[in-house]
């Protein structure tokens, strides 16, 4: 009976699948040759599988064809681009912030940034007159303050000392604006010998015009530097052995130009130290310190700071000459503080 239904099996397999004895030769093929082996080792029978009928190859082809073709379900499309923007967003959401870029600097940081000397920097010095040790002086940065509306630095120049026929008591402090160098206010009390006599300026730059002691405005010049801002105003320009500068600075118009002349270059030993020197002659065509009748003669760093270390100057009466003894240095200026500063 087994067999019957083998038989008939195998029958029904030929009908569905006719081929011709090439194509049953090619399509089904037993490896009845087995290989060589040692004694005591199986040999195994490999078997090929017989290829799908071209029918079926064919339509299966046609209907991953189709499958790839067909147009999708609208909503499940929605459903998709929905789930990949959210993904999207919550990958955004985690990463970090960017942070914003620094703000640029203002024409004020950068003037300050610019500036030879700190706030804060002390300079003090041994005062003599001839040999003698009479007194001392100050060359001092007061800070950052604000004059109608400016951002101005506070610097002050004070000489004391003398013998008893001549004595010096110099008070200068001026007010400036440090993106332009130029003075907005500056108050003198000067006692030299029998001269005395205190000033108080306000100057109007953008006008060219200044108020001495409350009184009507007088003109100027533009960009005026007094006798204390002119010293800090050295310590920032240029210095180059041999040349002359000549500026119409001088707040006083009919005593400019003001000349500077760059004479040699010295290694000095005073008692903060020994150092390498630039030395400049100004001369001003005023009496007094830089006078035109006398002769001053200025030792400033060879250097970034351009610190005043040594000044020579002739008077009547004898020579006035101060030694640096002490140098407290300054700390950063705060761009801050000067946006707030009273005026005064």
């Amino acid at each position: 009976m087994l067999f019957l239904v083998a038989i008939a099996t195998a029958s029904c397999r030929n009908r569905a699948q006719p081929q011709s004895n090439k194509e049953m030769s090619a399509g089904s093929t037993t490896a009845a040759v087995s290989p060589r082996t040692s004694p005591g080792v199986s040999s195994a029978t490999t078997t090929t599988k017989p290829a799908p009928p071209r029918g079926i190859i064919a339509r299966s082809s046609s209907t991953a064809k189709a499958a790839a073709t067909a147009p999708r379900d609208s909503a499940v499309v929605k459903r998709e681009s929905s789930t990949v923007a959210a993904s999207t967003a919550a990958t955004v959401a985690k990463a970090p912030a960017m942070p914003p870029p620094p703000p640029e600097p203002s024409a004020l940081a950068i003037a300050l940034a610019h500036l030879p000397f700190a706030n804060g920097e002390r300079l003090e010095y041994q005062v003599k007159y001839g040999f003698l040790g009479v007194g001392n002086a100050t060359l001092e940065v007061l800070g950052l303050d604000g004059i109608r509306g400016a951002p101005a630095v506070h610097v002050s120049f004070v000489v004391k000392g003398g013998i008893r026929i001549y004595r010096v008591n110099d008070s200068y402090e001026s007010w400036f604006d440090p993106r332009s160098f130029s003075t907005l206010r500056a108050v003198q009390n000067i006692d030299e010998g029998k001269y005395d006599r205190q000033r108080d300026f306000e100057f109007f730059p953008n006008r060219t015009m200044l108020s001495e002691n409350g009184k009507p405005e007088t003109p100027t010049v533009a960009d005026p530097l007094d006798e204390a801002s002119f010293l800090f105003f050295l310590r920032s320009i240029p210095l180059e052995v041999g040349k002359t500068y000549e500026f119409a600075r001088y707040f006083r118009p009919e005593k400019n130009p003001v000349r500077v002349i760059v004479e040699r270059k010295d290694t000095i030993k005073v008692p903060a130290g020994k150092f390498n020197t630039i030395v400049v002659r100004p001369v001003i065509k005023t009496s007094g310190i830089f006078g035109e009748g006398g002769h001053a003669e200025i030792w400033f760093t060879d250097d970034s700071t351009r610190t005043l270390v040594q000044l020579k100057s002739s008077l009547k009466f004898g020579s006035l000459n101060l030694y640096l003894r002490n140098r407290r240095a300054g700390t950063p200026w705060d761009t801050a503080a000067a946006s707030v500063a009273p005026a005064r």
